[in-house]
C-alpha cells in the first residue's frame, strides 16, 4: 500500500495539498498516515511539511493522531525542526488520548534531533504520569529507546524503575521492550537486574516474553549471569509458545557472547553448536508465526559448517545463506555480517576447487581465498558497535579457516619440492631451486601483505619459466 502511493505522490507534491485538505475524513486521515512514511521521497519537503502542519489542526482526533506520527516518522528530514518541536509539544496536551499516544511513541525516535533535549526529557517525564496506561506505556518504550541521549540517566531511571513495577501489564509491556538498549546506561544495575529478574516472573505472558527477550540483549552487562541463565532456562518450560521462542532464542544469544568470550577452541565450538541448538528451538516452536532465530539460524549455521564441515561446506554453506539472505529485512547489521560470511563461504569454496588445479592456478586462487578473507574482516570491522559479540565470536573462528590456508600452503610445498627435483642435472634446475625455495618462504608467512607479496613472488617465477610447468606438469 505505502509503496503504491509512494510512486504516486513522489513527483507530485501539489497532489499533496489537495488530499491534506479533502473534505472526506477518511482521505485527510489517509494522507497523514502515509505522508510520514513517504516524507523522505518528497521533492519538496517544505510544502510537504505545510501540509503536514494543516493535519495537526485537523477537528478530527484520528486525522491529529496520524499527523503526530507523520512528524515523528519525518522528523529527521523536516526542514524545520524547531516549529516540528513546538508542534509535537501541543499535540502532547490534546484532550484525545490517541493524539498523546502518538506523540510519545515518537518522543524516542525524535530525540536525538531535537536541540533542547532537557525539554523534551521533561515533557517525557510528565507523559510517564498520565492517566491513560497506553499513553504511559509507549512513555516507556520511549526512555528506554532514548536512554543513550537523556541528559539525566538517574532521572530517567527512576521512570523506568517505577514503570517496571507499574499495576497495569501494557506499561511494564512498554518498559521492558527497550530495556535491553538501555541496560549498558542504568546507573543502578543491579537494581534493574532485579526488577528484570522479577519479570520473568510476571503473570502476564507478554511481559514474560520480553523480559526473556531482554535477558538475551543485556546479557554481557548483567550482574548476576548465572541467575540469568537459570531464569532463561526455567521459562523454556513455560506454557505460553511466545515465552519459549524468545526464551530459546536469548539463550541461542547468549551462547553466541560465551562463544566471543571463549579462550580454548573446544569451548568456542561447544558454544557454537548450543547457539545452534537454541536457534533451531526457536524456530520450531514458531511454526504459525515468524521466529526472531529466522535469520540467527542460518546464519550460524553456515558460519559454523564453513569453519568445522569443510567437506560438507559447498551445497550446505550456499543453502543455509540463501534462507538467511531471505530473512535480512532491513537490519543494516545483519545484511554485513551476511556479506562477511559470504565472503569466508566463497573463500573456503576456492580452496576447495583447488583438487585438480596446476601450480600456477594454485596461485590465482590464494590470492582469490586472501581477497575474501580481508573482506570478510573488512565488513566485520564496520558491525562492531551494532553486533559486538556476533562479530567476536566470527572473528574467533577466523583462525580455524587459517589452518586450512597452511594446509593448502603446505600442499604446494610438495609441489614445488617434486619441481626441485624433477629440475635437478636439465636447463632448469634453477628455476626448481628458487620454486622450492618460495614454497617454503610461504609456510613462514603470518601477515596478509607478506603473504600477497610471497605468492606474487612464486607467480612471477613461474610465468617466466618453461611452457610445461605452466601446463600442469606438476
Amino acid at each position: 500500500m505505502i509503496t503504491r502511493w509512494i510512486l504516486k505522490f513522489r513527483f507530485m507534491d501539489v497532489i499533496w495539498n489537495r488530499y491534506t485538505s479533502d473534505e472526506d475524513r477518511g482521505v485527510r486521515y489517509r494522507a497523514a498516515s502515509t505522508l510520514g512514511c513517504v516524507y523522505s521521497h518528497v521533492p519538496d519537503k517544505r510544502e510537504a511539511w505545510k501540509d503536514l502542519q494543516r493535519l495537526v489542526d485537523d477537528e478530527k482526533w484520528d486525522v491529529r493522531s496520524k499527523a503526530a506520527f507523520a512528524i515523528g516518522s519525518a522528523f529527521s528530514d523536516i526542514p524545520d525542526k524547531q516549529q516540528a518541536w513546538k508542534y509535537l509539544q501541543r499535540l502532547i496536551n490534546d484532550e484525545d488520548r490517541s493524539v498523546r499516544f502518538e506523540v510519545a511513541s515518537t518522543l524516542g525516535h525524535v530525540f536525538f534531533h531535537v536541540p533542547d533535549k532537557q525539554q523534551l526529557w521533561n515533557v517525557l517525564h510528565r507523559l510517564t504520569n498520565d492517566v491513560d496506561t497506553s499513553v504511559r506505556s509507549r512513555a516507556a518504550f520511549a526512555i528506554g529507546f532514548a536512554f543513550s541521549h537523556v541528559p539525566d540517566k538517574r532521572d530517567a531511571w527512576n521512570d523506568l524503575h517505577r514503570l517496571i513495577n507499574d499495576e497495569d501489564w501494557d506499561v511494564r509491556y512498554g518498559a521492558v521492550s527497550t530495556f535491553g538498549s538501555a541496560f549498558y546506561y542504568i546507573p543502578d544495575k543491579q537494581q534493574a537486574w532485579n526488577d528484570l529478574h522479577k519479570l520473568t516472573n510476571d503473570e502476564d505472558w507478554s511481559v514474560r516474553s520480553k523480559a526473556a527477550s531482554t535477558i538475551g540483549s543485556a546479557f554481557s552487562n548483567i550482574p548476576d549471569k548465572q541467575q540469568a541463565w537459570n531464569d532463561l532456562h526455567k521459562l523454556t518450560n513455560d506454557k505460553n509458545d511466545f515465552v519459549r521462542i524468545y526464551t530459546n532464542h536469548s539463550l541461542g544469544k547468549v551462547s553466541i557472547f560465551k562463544a566471543s568470550q571463549a579462550e580454548k577452541e573446544e569451548d568456542y565450538k561447544k558454544e557454537l553448536e548450543k547457539a545452534i541448538e537454541f536457534f533451531e528451538k526457536s524456530a520450531g516452536d514458531s511454526s504459525s508465526w515468524s521466529s526472531p532465530s529466522e535469520f540467527c539460524l542460518p546464519f550460524y549455521r553456515s558460519f559454523h559448517t564453513i569453519v568445522f564441515k569443510k567437506q560438507e561446506a559447498k551445497e550446505q554453506v550456499d543453502k543455509y545463506l540463501e534462507e538467511a539472505k531471505k530473512v535480512i529485512g532491513d537490519s543494516k547489521s545483519k545484511e554485513l555480517l551476511f556479506e562477511a560470511v559470504k565472503n569466508l563461504g566463497n573463500a573456503l569454496k576456492e580452496v576447495q576447487n583447488l583438487e585438480n588445479t596446476n601450480l600456477l592456478a594454485t596461485q590465482d586462487e590464494l590470492n582469490y581465498y586472501r581477497q575474501f578473507c580481508d573482506r570478510a574482516a573488512e565488513l566485520m570491522r564496520e558491525t562492531e558497535e551494532t553486533a559486538p559479540f556476533a562479530t567476536i565470536a566470527l572473528r574467533k573462528g577466523l583462525p580455524i579457516l587459517n589452518r586450512n590456508l597452511k594446509e593448502l600452503l603446505e600442499e604446494i610445498q610438495k609441489k614445488t619440492e617434486v619441481i626441485h627435483e624433477q629440475t635437478k642435472g636439465t636447463p632448469f634446475e634453477e628455476l626448481g631451486h628458487e620454486l622450492s625455495h618460495s614454497g617454503q618462504s610461504l609456510l613462514q608467512v603470518r601477515d596478509p601483505v607478506g603473504f600477497k607479496k610471497q605468492v606474487q613472488n612464486l607467480e612471477n617465477q613461474i610465468a617466466c619459466g618453461h611452457p610445461t610447468l605452466k601446463d600442469g606438469v606438476c
